[in-house]
């Protein structure tokens, strides 16, 4: 299997090393659909208004090694129609396997290495079937979030020669990359993004790099848990780049969060790498938090349902064996049910995001 090459790059739980310990354990639902094909073969989009689930499939496709054998298979799931659309495959050779579609720019974008010497963000036009590289200035991408089509992507990503996960926005039309804070190259490490379509707000969760090796530090002396530091979560207006504070959580890291109408959904650990999720809603006009039971463990990509009635999340009916028919499933709050949208096989889901059409 393939070897992360960078230690430092800690992007989740995922790792690609699980690929291989991956075995088949259900097929997807029977409510999947095979798309119409264009004449080069490949399956198109399914076109339309609404929202739609942008799934990353990372599977061997020769058996033989991961250098050589493995791809990204870029899904999507159309929340109407109940349908999955393989829309393309894109080479894995990033330091961990991202993709996401934006079907308003007909597109996929994506992380893959140049040179060997860090990843870089591409874009693979599901029009023309052509591949570009977009920038040359980055060492790693932990996150994509497309916004607007006339608005930017915003990465999680480290630029060449440093070690900090910042918050950037790529502009699609000038091609350039504003960071956030970059003059000041202060300690603040991004850590998650969500993209709120209804306010056009960004909602980033960060935390002291400093204060994360302090904890460290004590935690190696005393051979106890690492306690994680301090996260913060600000809003960030996408055109103008104000930023507001929204809620700072103390002792307690923020693995994921995502954002629906007025509402911000967070998971979060009290212990890194030691504790049972626990999941929150945030009222992002107060900051008041109430927390939620959900009967499931996924510590990231969880996604509140666009109209607030339940969640899309990533992991199984399980609470005792994650692996267990790992897949995409949605949860009702009112019926209680895990509804499966798509139980991983021979490949391993390395991530999804829910998206507006």
């Amino acid at each position: 299997m393939r070897t992360r090459r960078y230690k430092f790059f800690i992007l989740s739980l995922l790792v690609p090393a699980l690929l291989s310990s991956c075995s088949p354990s259900s097929t997807p639902p029977a409510e999947s659909a095979v798309p119409q094909k264009n004449q080069s073969g490949e399956k198109t989009a399914l076109a339309g208004q609404g929202q739609y689930l942008s799934m990353t499939y990372t599977e061997y496709v020769n058996g033989k090694n991961a250098y050589q054998g493995m791809v990204m298979r870029v899904m999507t799931y159309d929340l109407s129609s109940k349908k999955i659309t393989k829309l393309a495959d894109v080479p894995y050779t990033s330091q961990y396997p991202l993709s996401v579609v934006s079907l308003p720019d007909h597109k996929i974008y994506y992380s893959a290495d140049v040179g060997d010497k860090g990843d870089q963000l591409f874009s693979y036009d599901l029009t023309t079937k052509k591949t570009e590289q977009l920038t040359d200035n980055l060492f790693a991408i932990n996150r994509i979030v497309p916004t607007t089509p006339d608005g930017p992507l915003v990465l999680v990503a480290v630029k060449k020669g440093e070690r900090i996960l910042k918050t950037m926005f790529y502009n699609k039309a000038t091609r350039t990359m504003q960071i956030m804070h970059d003059e000041n190259q202060d300690d603040t490490t991004t850590w998650s993004i969500t993209y709120n379509p209804d306010k056009k707000t960004i909602y980033s969760s960060q935390y002291s790099d400093k204060e994360h090796e302090k904890q460290r530090v004590i935690s190696n002396r005393t051979q106890t848990i690492m306690a994680p530091p301090d996260n913060k979560v600000t809003e960030i207006n996408s055109v103008t780049k104000q930023e507001r504070s929204i809620i700072t959580l103390r002792k307690e890291k923020i693995s994921s969060m995502s954002s629906s109408n007025d509402k911000l959904l967070l998971v979060t650990t009290n212990l890194t790498n030691h504790s049972k999720p626990e999941y929150s809603l945030v009222d992002i006009a107060t900051g008041k938090r109430t927390k939620i039971k959900l009967p499931f463990l996924s510590r990231q990509f969880v996604y509140m349902s666009p109209d607030g009635k339940g969640v899309y999340y990533l992991g199984s009916t399980s609470q005792k064996n994650q692996a267990e028919r790992r897949g995409v499933y949605y949860y009702d709050f009112t019926s209680k049910i895990q509804t499966p949208i798509f139980i991983q096989e021979e490949g391993f889901i390395n991530n999804f995001m829910l998206l507006n059409k």
